[in-house]
This record gives structure tokens, sequence and C-alpha cells, in this order.
């Protein structure tokens, strides 16, 4: 069973996983500077002391920037990446965000599936906006979640503006 924690006691554990599944790791500086600039961090943790994934973002007034989200590879294709977003869109409208972006690597299918799998549309795109691709600098699509009245849990493919 894989618990859903805070990431506080986690971080050098986060940056080692980071390490090695991200073409451009965070350092512990980083996320401990996300921490204080008010992010909301969150670890998915299998057993007593084996990290899976995490999850950062940041509320900025009520728009929410997933910043980083990350699997280890023996617990990906599980559903954990799922719920640590699901997770993080609750989180968001528990403290009336309005919509939450981000911005995923073009060749990353298997993240943007996740996304438009819980309602995230794609709105525009960030010319190499990821320095660090397999051959060279890489597009990043931008992503939104908006809630809708109808389904505010799941999110929807369709942007409802007020």
């Amino acid at each position: 069973m894989i618990r859903l924690l805070p990431m506080d006691a986690w971080v050098h554990e986060v940056v080692a996983l980071d390490q090695k599944i991200s073409p451009a790791p965070w350092n512990a500086e980083m996320f401990l500077e996300e921490a204080r600039l008010g992010a909301w961090l969150q670890v998915g943790v299998s057993g007593e002391r084996t990290l899976a994934g995490y999850v950062v973002a940041r509320p900025l007034f009520d728009e929410w920037h997933l910043l980083t989200l990350g699997v280890a590879p023996r617990f990906r294709r599980l559903g954990l990446g799922r719920r640590l977003v699901a997770s993080l869109l609750g989180a968001a409208l528990a403290r009336q965000g309005r919509c939450v972006v981000l911005e995923v690597r073009v060749s990353n299918v298997a993240a943007r599936l996740l996304y438009q799998g819980l309602g995230f549309v794609t709105v525009g795109v960030r010319r190499g906006y990821y320095r660090h691709g397999p051959y060279g600098p890489e597009d990043g699509l931008v992503m939104t979640w908006v809630p809708t009245a109808h389904d505010p849990d799941e999110g929807s493919d369709k942007i409802i503006f007020d």
C-alpha cells in the first residue's frame, strides 16, 4: 500500500530519485526553496521507507502551477502518478483554486495521457521550454485543468470561464 504524505522529511530521498529519473533534476535547495515559498509538496511512500513518487505545486492566488512530478520506475503504471495529481487537484479545490497549470515535454506521451485522463487540456506550446531534451531543447505543452460545476472532483475536457 502506498501512503501520501507531506514531503518534509523526504527531501533527500526525493532529490536522489529525481537525479535518477529527470533529464534536468532539482537539487535539495530547489525543493526547500519551494517549501519556503509556500509550495505544496507531497510524496508517495511504500511500506515504511520506500519513496515511490513525489509532486510539487505552487499556489499563486487562485491558480496553481504543477512544477514537478516523478514516479520511481518500479512504481510506474500502477496509478501512483494519477493519485498524486488527483491529490493536488483536491488540495487546489479545497483552497479555492480556480485552475491548475503545467508544462509537459512534447515527447512525454505517458505524462500527457495521464494529465488528459484527469481532465487537463492543452492550451499552448512553449518553444524550447526544456533546455535538456534527448536531441537538444524540447518544446513544452502548456496544459490547464479547470473544475466544472457539474463534476468538480474529476475535472473535464472543457474549460468553463466565469
